[in-house]
């Protein structure tokens, strides 16, 4: 889903060719970075879920092949999570109908001191958010309501 970097880049061009100043030339330039930023990353990764996790992979070739994501940059380990150690999961800014970012909380993830009071991931919204939300539900992934 492209959404997110198309307003990104709507806002970046705007501000590029309708500013006044530099500043405001060089913030929509930024903007324009981040689109593309995202717009690579919706091209090249999937969400995927499956009957026991949620899983990133990426897409490559015209004909979509899936291969795995590689370890988690962050914290390690795979970037697939089983559903049941789902603590929360919620889309930023809240009932926005463009969110920006989305937020989950696991308990998979143990910590080096051998901790496990869960880990917190954020990414990019750069998915079609409303069936993120809806394979979240579905797949029973808890979820702290307001």
């Amino acid at each position: 889903d492209y959404t997110l970097a198309a307003v990104f880049a709507s806002i970046g061009l705007s501000s590029v060719f309708l500013g006044h100043d530099i500043f405001t030339s060089v913030f929509g330039g930024l903007f324009v970075l981040l689109a593309t930023l995202f717009a690579v990353q919706a091209s090249r990764i999937r969400f995927v879920f499956d009957g026991e996790a949620f899983e990133l992979k990426n897409a490559s070739g015209d004909d979509e092949q899936l291969s795995d994501s590689g370890e988690n940059i962050v914290v390690g380990g795979a970037n697939r999570w089983k559903y049941e150690t789902f603590v929360n999961y919620e889309f930023f800014p809240k009932g926005s109908p463009v969110p920006i970012l989305v937020y989950f909380k696991e308990t998979q993830t143990v910590k080096e001191d051998g901790s496990n009071d869960g880990q917190i991931h954020f990414f990019p919204a750069i998915a079609n958010c409303k069936q993120l939300e809806e394979q979240f539900a579905l797949r029973g992934c808890a979820k702290i309501r307001d």
